[in-house]
């Protein structure tokens, strides 16, 4: 695995799927039952009221991360690249 340059466009993508990777995880484990702690009650009572907060606060950071910040890393991704390859041609072309 090639490692991407600091605030390369390679590097914006791979934060952004790896964010997606890992909400989809959270997903498939069922971490979304937990979100009931917003309505007061619990996802499970098994877990516990503690244990269940903190699984659901998991699952909504994640999910605000994939609504929010993956498609701004996306964008900048696309900006960064467009930029670069501004960059480069006005560099070739001196």
């Amino acid at each position: 695995m090639c490692a991407a340059d600091f605030f390369s466009p390679k590097d914006f993508l791979r934060h952004a799927v790896l964010i997606v990777l890992v909400f989809g995880v959270a997903h498939l484990f069922g971490l979304r039952e937990h979100t009931s702690f917003l309505n007061g009650t619990t996802g499970s009572v098994d877990l516990g009221y503690e244990l269940s907060t903190l699984l659901g606060m998991t699952y909504l950071v994640l999910y605000f991360a994939v609504v929010l910040l993956a498609p701004i890393l996306v964008l900048a991704a696309c900006l960064v690249s467009l930029w670069l390859k501004y960059q480069n041609r006005n560099s070739s072309l001196e």
